[in-house]
């Protein structure tokens, strides 16, 4: 048994349960929160929990995250609509049913999707993660500053980095939209709004975000 405990914890989804389960001990403790009134959170923290540990073992298909996510949003939203708060619990029933819709298309209707080789296989490796959001916004700020097209080993001399590092945050970049390449060159794609820029593209994804599965589904009828 003694030897079976170690390997115990260093499962990520084991872990991810147990932090789950003292972080609601600790709300029911310290503060006001009851067992009536915690159970909407327990019931989407475990269709969450749940869906992470079958994924990991099973690798289901795009959108299933949706699927469970917006079935456990109808069932608490249900839960407070039974308990008196109709206004609060059908908004979130309702909300939980497009996370349904939206999870449901994309698993009739998307191909699945490859993550890029920039941003996977980066499970427990916090340090590494920060270490690659930084190169992207090196990489990018840089660019922004010098405005001409640069090639990858003039940004990886001016930066300090690996050849190798700097073109594979500059091919994430570019398939984020972020940066332009030309040949061997990459330049920072002009911003047309300034400091307004992520409030600009977030107006404009949210519509399209909202109506994509309604554009699934004309797609492919």
């Amino acid at each position: 048994m003694a030897q079976r405990n170690p390997r115990l914890w260093e499962n990520s989804h084991f872990r991810e349960g147990v932090g789950t389960v003292a972080v609601l001990a600790v709300l029911l403790v310290f503060t006001e929160m009851t067992l009536q009134s915690i159970i909407p959170l327990v019931i989407l923290v475990g269709g969450v929990v749940g869906h992470d540990i079958a994924d990991g073992r099973y690798d289901l298909p795009d959108g299933t995250n949706l699927l469970v996510y917006g079935t456990t949003v109808v069932i608490a939203g249900a839960y407070l609509a039974v308990l008196g708060g109709m206004w609060v619990g059908g908004l979130l029933a309702l909300v939980g049913c497009w996370f349904v819709f939206d999870g449901a298309t994309t698993v009739r209707y998307e191909p699945h999707q490859t993550t890029h080789e920039y941003v996977s296989g980066l499970d427990d490796q916090a340090n590494e993660v920060m270490l690659r959001m930084q190169t992207l916004n090196s990489v990018y700020q840089r660019l922004r500053t010098v405005g001409e097209p640069q090639t990858p080993a003039e940004l990886a001399a001016d930066l300090g980095l690996t050849e190798s590092r700097t073109e594979s945050a500059l091919d994430f970049l570019v398939s984020k939209g972020r940066v332009e390449q030309t040949g061997r060159r990459y330049r920072a794609n002009p911003s047309r709004w300034g400091r307004l820029e992520p409030a600009a593209r977030f107006l404009r994804w949210l519509p399209r975000r909202i109506l994509r599965p309604f554009s699934r589904i004309a797609a492919n009828t």
